[in-house]
């Protein structure tokens, strides 16, 4: 356990605001309509990133949701393993952040939940066990200190557990920080929060095309939660951003190991071949370190508002296309593999496949482009039930075709299709004896 320094505490104006302004904004009654699912905390998701396909979650998995304010994560994890003996710890030092999150499970008759009102840099005082999976979304940012928050989860962990952690990305959010500085220079002589938010929305009634924030206001919807949102975006009084190499750091730093990001928009945001259409530039640049390329991607595009992503124990924790036990099956979208083998079969001399959908997170158009080989028809015909192994499907392929073929072509072939639609967030495995997982993100 790292020595805990002096000044490691809760910043007293950083509590103050999430009692007053508890985030992000919900209405229990809510619960009665709709389930919040979470990019990136799909159990499905948890598995093939973070356990190597091979974990069921009935075997008393403990989840730590630190920094848990009004919910989210706690109710969706909860309503997801309701019917296993998994518990879901909630963390918090808000009561009243905490007391909408107890009504939305109330209103769920969620029972697998145990409460613990207080903060992330006291667990080590709270004698609350490891944990097989800590989900800390938008608070080490918030710190004093990140890094010591940081390492005190990472010796909450078990050793083979995992985390899916946020921070807020620097060069997506320039302007956020613009606005930022200038709020603390109008507030300076404010003397309450109201008067604050008063004067927040004043001058942002005032801000011409030309400003940052402005230029890249449609990537955030925070003030759409009225004046939490306000405070939280433009006067947080403890708040700071990281840039791809800095969160690389920030993991090292804890002796953890990144896994990856956890949206597939920055999986995809994240390839220099979206920019550089010189091909002898992008021939040099992809010689680079993966953590550079993506650095100049990350200044290229200039879109992220923070980094999703997964860390863990362990240093290989993905799930593996070598691993013939593996099922492989696609979530978000449904219906794929029948798809395109029924494209196949009717466009039999196709050298790659331009596959096109659309976001059902943001609306938006995606396109990827499949390379076609002799086997590529026969993978997707039998991954329609999704619910056989790479093996099972290996040995039905050769008895159609009617040949021996060794296993390295056909890992080598579904390596070349499926990683696609895997960093594209549409394909997972898991082993064949880890069950099918409902409630997809």
């Amino acid at each position: 356990m790292p020595k805990k320094p002096a000044f490691s505490k809760d910043l007293k104006a950083v509590q103050e605001q999430y009692t007053d302004y508890p985030y992000p904004l919900r209405n229990p009654e809510d619960e009665k309509e709709r389930l919040i699912q979470l990019w990136g905390s799909y159990l499905g998701e948890l598995n093939h990133w973070l356990y190597a396909g091979g974990e069921n979650f009935e075997n008393n998995f403990r989840i730590l949701v630190a920094g848990a304010g009004t919910g989210d994560a706690v109710i969706y994890f909860a309503e997801q393993l309701k019917n296993t003996n998994a518990e879901i710890v909630y963390l918090d030092f808000s009561k009243t952040s905490m007391a909408i999150a107890q009504e939305r499970a109330k209103i769920r008759e969620l029972k697998n939940i145990t409460w613990v009102n207080d903060s992330i840099l006291n667990v080590p005082n709270l004698k609350l066990g490891l944990f097989d999976h800590i989900n800390c979304v938008g608070v080490l940012h918030h710190l004093e200190s990140p890094d010591l928050g940081l390492k005190i989860l990472k010796d909450s962990l078990t050793p083979k557990g995992g985390m899916s952690l946020m921070v807020y990305a620097t060069y997506g959010s320039t302007g956020v920080y613009h606005i930022q500085t200038l709020m603390q220079m109008v507030n300076k002589n404010a003397s309450s929060r109201a008067e604050e938010l008063k004067n927040g929305w004043a001058v942002l009634s005032g801000l011409p095309s030309s400003n940052w924030y402005v230029k890249g206001k449609d990537l955030m919807n925070d003030l759409s939660m009225g004046d939490i949102g306000m405070y939280d975006l433009f006067l947080h009084k403890q708040d700071r951003s990281y840039t791809i190499p800095q969160i690389h750091d920030f993991v090292a730093n804890a002796s953890l190991n990144f896994v990856d990001f956890t949206n597939y928009q920055s999986r995809i945001v994240l390839r220099l071949e979206n920019y550089i259409t010189d091909q002898t530039l992008l021939a040099e640049l992809k010689k680079r370190d993966l953590v550079e390329q993506q650095a100049m991607c990350e200044i290229i595009s200039g879109k992220l508002i923070n980094h999703s992503f997964y860390v863990s124990n362990q240093k290989s924790s993905i799930a593996s296309f070598d691993d013939l036990d593996n099922v492989p099956y696609f979530y978000m979208i449904h219906g794929i593999a029948k798809q395109i083998y029924e494209y196949l079969e009717s466009n039999p001399n196709l050298v790659d496949i331009n596959y096109s959908w659309k976001s059902p997170v943001t609306g938006e158009e995606l396109k990827i482009t499949l390379p076609v080989t002799s086997f590529t028809k026969y993978l997707f015909k039998h991954m329609i039930s999704e619910n056989i192994s790479f093996r099972e499907i290996f040995d039905a392929i050769m008895a159609e075709i009617g040949e021996k073929i060794e296993d390295k072509l056909l890992v080598q072939s579904v390596k070349n299709t499926l990683s696609v639609f895997q960093e594209a967030g549409l394909l997972l495995l898991r082993n064949k004896n880890v069950r099918q997982f409902g409630i997809s993100a």
